[in-house]
């Protein structure tokens, strides 16, 4: 549903807004915004996650956060690679508490997320911390089947409660292929799309990770192509 040139390391805000860099993601929030039936979910809520490398595609949920935000959408991006944190290193934001502690709380509330909640330095636009690594792929399933409900149902109520705008809350995730983490987040967003990578994802990789994706009853909606 889109593609971008260039490397997919640095932040949509190192470059000029009428860069091919920029245009290309913002070309992409829009397609994305195509999907988003606001009357059925004010507060839309979507994963990205690649099949099997995990380099690009914290980057591109980055990028397309930034994006949103720019064009006036509230946006929270949620890093949920619990096992290799590192959304707030982008952002020059040191280490901090995050999703991994509330996953772990024993309720969830609203007031819980908000504590852990990072406004950036662009207008509309915050951060949910994946927090302490968790190296254990079965405790980090076990807790996301436990509570991953109940958290986005309250980044949705934050959401209502604080912008006057529908918003976006934007997942990144490990990979598809590595475990079930993603296939249980696509589970519950409203929309899933798959970063499929020029040169790296293969043919099998993306059939492999669109499968697993459709077991889990996920609602996969478009693909976007990174370094074409």
């Amino acid at each position: 549903m889109g593609t971008l040139s260039q490397e997919q390391v640095a932040l949509l805000t190192d470059y000029d807004p009428d860069s091919a860099y920029s245009i290309a993601y913002h070309t992409i929030y829009t397609n994305i915004c195509f999907n988003w039936n606001i009357e059925q979910h004010k507060q839309y809520a979507v994963l990205l996650t690649s099949p099997a490398a995990p380099q690009r595609g914290a980057a591109a949920a980055a990028n397309i956060a930034i994006a949103a935000a720019q064009n006036g959408t509230p946006a929270i991006l949620v890093d949920a690679d619990l096992h290799n944190p590192g959304l707030q290193q982008r952002f020059g934001i040191g280490e901090g508490s995050g999703l991994s502690e509330l996953l772990a709380a024993g309720m969830i509330t609203p007031q819980q997320i908000k504590q852990h909640l990072h406004r950036l330095f662009i207008p509309n636009l915050y951060l949910l911390y994946a927090g302490k690594a968790l190296q254990q792929s079965h405790e980090v399933s076990r807790l996301l089947s436990a509570k991953l409900e109940e958290i986005l149902a309250s980044l949705r109520q934050i959401l209502n409660e604080t912008e006057s705008k529908p918003g976006m809350i934007i997942f990144n995730s490990p990979p598809v292929l590595s475990g079930i983490d993603a296939s249980l987040i696509a589970s519950h967003v409203d929309s899933t799309f798959l970063l499929i990578t020029s040169g790296r994802t293969t043919r099998t990789q993306a059939k492999r990770a669109q499968e697993q994706l459709q077991r889990a009853h996920a609602r996969l909606t478009g693909m976007i192509m990174l370094d074409v």
